[in-house]
């Protein structure tokens, strides 16, 4: 694990505090057998390397090995990283704002359409987690493919068969709603979703699934 992460250039990279130099011990933190080193790294990613929802350089160059951590079900507590990848991912910049090379928010701007990019690129690893031992990896998965996979008929797909199969009753709504975001996102898949979701209103579900 981590293959190539000492060679990267860590200090000439910036998250919000300055140099990040620090990013490879949160990343091992993030792997740890120690559930209060596993809380602590997430807590000092969000704090440092996604502050507030940025992306820096560094945020860029943590997305593979994150991806990576996320695909080894060794790693305990995937769930948070999932959720992490999703946010890094997930930011929309108005495709009618065309912004100046030497405007200073030109860097930002294409920081995050670099990690749309990546994460987007990768988010194949996310199929494999719906059904995932760890419950928290599941309920943050289907958020994740609504919003990052390039395949929405695929992952609605997923999504709905999934839901006779898990038990879990926050997961299935987490997996509900996820198919929403993708009708929203994909208009062409409304009415397939809202039959779909019609249908369930009549099925043996608990009420807060029903209601979803």
């Amino acid at each position: 694990m981590f293959a190539g992460i000492d060679e990267v250039e860590w200090a000439s990279l910036e998250h919000a505090y300055g140099p990040a130099d620090d990013v490879p011990e949160l990343l091992r933190g993030l792997a740890s057998g120690d559930p209060a080193e596993r809380e602590s790294a997430l807590d000092a990613m969000y704090g440092a390397v996604h502050h507030q929802g940025d992306v820096y350089d560094s945020t860029l160059a943590c997305i593979p090995f994150l991806m990576e951590l996320v695909a080894d079900p060794a790693v305990e507590d995937r769930g948070g990283i999932v959720e992490l990848l999703t946010s890094i991912g997930s930011i929309d910049l108005d495709g009618d704002d065309e912004l100046d090379p030497e405007d200073e928010e030109f860097e930002d701007a294409a920081n995050y359409a670099m990690a749309a990019s990546a994460v987007t690129a990768g988010a194949d690893v996310f199929l494999g987690l719906v059904d995932d031992p760890d419950r928290g990896v599941r309920l943050a998965a289907p958020l994740a493919l609504a919003t990052l996979h390039t395949d929405p008929v695929r992952v609605l797909r997923l999504l709905r068969s999934r839901l006779d199969a898990e038990h879990d009753a926050e997961v299935r709504l987490a997996c509900v709603e996820a198919t929403g975001r993708i009708a929203l996102r994909h208009q062409g898949l409304l009415p397939e979703v809202v039959e779909w979701l019609t249908g369930l209103s009549g099925m043996a579900y608990g009420a807060g699934l029903r209601l979803a």
